[in-house]
């Protein structure tokens, strides 16, 4: 399959899964843009959805600041297309690797590099988590002797939980996985993958390939179709489980979301958060246009109320206390441990494929 379908396919999940780009300035919506509304005192802020809340709070009284919640699939198909020439942001904040997977994506298509000022280092981090309720959670551990993961989770998908060991009236285990247009859900899927091709003992990367081997392939698209299944397209399969359990089997999530939603809810439900091997991450960072820098924008923005802010969210940044809830599980890859780009662009167009 040729890369330059990649820009296509990301556009067509996009679609399919709904997901409207919002735009929370006051007015109407449109396209983002450097100082977007025409005004030099406007900053453009543009944000990835599982980054809504920091970025909110960022943006909270301070009218020169315009901010942009959109999926980073989408922003990638935007700025791949041949006419984008700079980030149309004075600032993107991403989840995951959405400005390596745009520069492989235009390198792939014959495209010229898209200008920009740079990317920072991890600005915070997130593992992927998988949350259950706290029976089901114990059924899972002993069907899963090997660790409760995607792989063993995704060999059960659709079938009864009797399958697994469970009472026949929680009917089948559905799987919850968000669609990979954001940075956390394409984290999660990533981290499912690994857990299907690659043992706990070795770094957690994958290549394209593993997703061409049959029975990787098998197991990849019947999990894909048995979570598009379970939940709406588009739709937050952790906010909806939160609100009824019963939902879902087994929710995958950051726990940056999944954490503080959890220790918020203990003693009203129980809830088991479980970390899956190999551990894989999903690091917050900041792209600038062409001119400017990363840090420069930083300081701009309030310099270390940024890393108060993730914190505050669910995110482990360095020298900040950890919100209630974050910082169970193994420690932390130094690397996220996430597949290539091109691997990455290729597990959005599978999973688009699946039915």
């Amino acid at each position: 399959m040729k890369r330059f379908l990649a820009v296509v396919a990301a556009i067509g999940m996009v679609a399919a899964a709904l997901l409207v780009r919002t735009v929370i300035d006051g007015g109407s919506g449109g396209g983002g843009g450097s100082s977007g509304d025409g005004s030099a005192d406007t900053t453009t802020v543009l944000c990835g959805p599982d980054l809504r809340e920091f970025c909110e709070a960022l943006a909270a009284g301070d009218d020169g600041v315009r901010l942009v919640v959109e999926d980073e699939a989408e922003t990638v198909a935007r700025l791949a297309a041949d006419d984008a020439t700079g980030l149309d942001a004075d600032a993107w904040f991403t989840v995951g690797p959405a400005p390596a997977v745009l520069a492989d994506d235009r390198a792939a298509a014959g495209s010229r590099p898209l200008a920009v000022g740079g990317t920072s280092a991890p600005l915070a981090r997130s593992p992927v988590v998988l949350v259950a309720a706290a029976d089901r959670a114990d059924v899972l551990q002993g069907a899963c002797p090997d660790g409760v993961d995607w792989s063993c989770v995704g060999g059960l998908a659709g079938q009864p939980w009797t399958a697994a060991g469970g009472r026949p009236e929680w009917g089948p285990l559905r799987p919850g996985l968000p669609p990979p247009a954001t940075g956390g859900g394409l984290a999660v899927w990533s981290q499912a993958v690994s857990s299907e091709t690659v043992s706990v003992d070795l770094p957690a990367v994958w290549a394209r390939n593993d997703l061409d081997d049959p029975t990787v392939s098998a197991w990849f698209d019947g999990l894909a179709a048995q979570a598009k299944r379970a939940g709406s397209a588009g739709s937050d399969p952790l906010a909806r489980f939160l609100v009824a359990p019963a939902t879902f089997g087994v929710v995958g999530a950051l726990e940056a979301a999944a954490g503080p939603a959890v220790q918020r809810g203990a003693g009203r439900t129980a809830l088991s958060l479980i970390y899956p091997e190999p551990v894989v991450t999903a690091d917050v960072t900041l792209t600038v246009p062409e001119g400017s820098s990363p840090d420069r924008v930083l300081d701009d923005l309030g310099g270390d109320r940024v890393g108060q802010l993730l914190a505050e969210q669910g995110w482990r940044v360095p020298g900040q206390p950890a919100a209630p809830g974050v910082g169970g599980g193994p420690p932390l890859p130094e690397s996220s441990g996430l597949a290539s780009p091109g691997a990455l662009s290729y597990l959005q167009q599978r999973w688009g494929a699946a039915r």
